[in-house]
């Protein structure tokens, strides 16, 4: 069975050319996995698309998690996010 998360990643990949993925770690501050960090995959334009979601994400005081750190698969580069949030 295909949930909303991978039909919503099939989209940006394949209809919206967003083939740019990335890893990032992300702290859950509410519901069921409050207080877990979790790591995750996402599709993206590039990599300032990317770290700009996060950033945007960080300062949502309703957003119910916050990005530790995001990969960028193409150089290696990571953003620490942790001190900045």
């Amino acid at each position: 069975m295909v949930d909303s998360i991978e039909m919503l990643e099939t989209l940006k990949t394949d209809y919206l050319n967003m083939r740019f993925e990335v890893e990032f770690d992300k702290y859950v501050t509410s519901g069921i996995a409050e207080g877990l960090t979790v790591t995750e995959k996402m599709h993206f334009v590039d990599w300032a698309d990317a770290t700009d979601w996060a950033y945007s994400v960080n300062k949502n005081a309703t957003a119910p998690f916050t990005i530790l750190e995001m990969r960028n698969p193409a150089n290696s580069m990571i953003v620490d996010f942790a001190d900045n949030s």
